[in-house]
């Protein structure tokens, strides 16, 4: 109900902005890291112990489906390096067939200790920190890095990006889906949205590749992430000009 709530008022507000001129679009790109540990951290913690879906062999199926659509092929990555930003409870990165997975979750001792499917332990490197904090090990390591449905639940959406851009190779390929929110909630403290968004990633040195919205109605009414149709699709790469 609340997600059906929240992406009608999120329509509403781009036919709103979108034919008042006078009314500017807000973005939140920073909240206050020990806010985002005592609310956001703790009800994302709550959410993935009662959300069974994740669980089933159902949600690693569309999760290929997922990737299949975005055009990340499961064969392409064979000996190179995955990294998983935000990874969650369980290892949809898995996918990469023959692929040096690396996980970096703020919350994975947490899952690993109180739930009893959680997976992260497969990755062949786990780190439990948050997508802000630069990891000086991966450095220019990823073939491919990966973020489902995470950027929008993070706390400085600047410095994650910043690392994003280290984190990759020269050729390395950064694939993020994340829902577009112009109010804030505790569960999802920042507020982006396309201009935003592009104006940071060029700020922080990369270019984008591709750019699209949704999931091009992949897999109908049913359960998926985030708000589905309003999540924003971005390719990008280092830009080295």
């Amino acid at each position: 109900m609340l997600i059906t709530i929240r992406h009608w008022f999120n329509r509403l507000w781009d036919i709103f902005t979108a034919y008042i001129p006078f009314v500017k679009r807000q973005a939140r790109l920073k909240t206050n890291r020990g806010v985002w540990e005592k609310y956001a951290q703790v009800g994302e913690l709550d959410f993935h112990k009662k959300h069974t879906w994740r669980r089933t062999n159902e949600f690693m199926e569309r999760s290929g489906k997922l990737f299949e659509f975005y055009g990340l092929n499961k064969g392409n990555y064979v000996g190179k390096t995955v990294i998983d930003l935000g990874a969650g409870s369980r290892l949809k990165s898995k996918y990469f067939s023959g692929a040096r997975v690396i996980a970096i979750e703020p919350l994975a001792e947490q899952y690993m200790a109180e739930i009893e499917w959680c997976d992260l332990g497969q990755a062949q490197a786990l780190y439990a920190r948050p997508a802000e904090e630069k990891i000086i090990d991966l450095i220019g390591e990823a073939d491919l890095l990966i973020s489902i449905n995470v950027l929008d639940h993070c706390f400085d959406f600047e410095k994650v990006t910043e690392n994003i851009r280290d984190y990759l190779k020269p050729d390395g390929l950064a694939f993020l889906s994340f829902d577009k929110h112009d109010v804030a909630d505790k569960m999802h403290p920042l507020e982006l949205n396309e201009t935003i968004c592009e104006q940071v990633f060029i700020r922080q040195g990369l270019k984008i590749v591709k750019f699209n919205m949704g999931f091009g109605g992949l897999l109908g009414d049913k359960q998926t992430y985030g708000f589905g149709d309003y999540c924003m699709n971005y390719w990008l790469k280092r830009n080295e000009a």
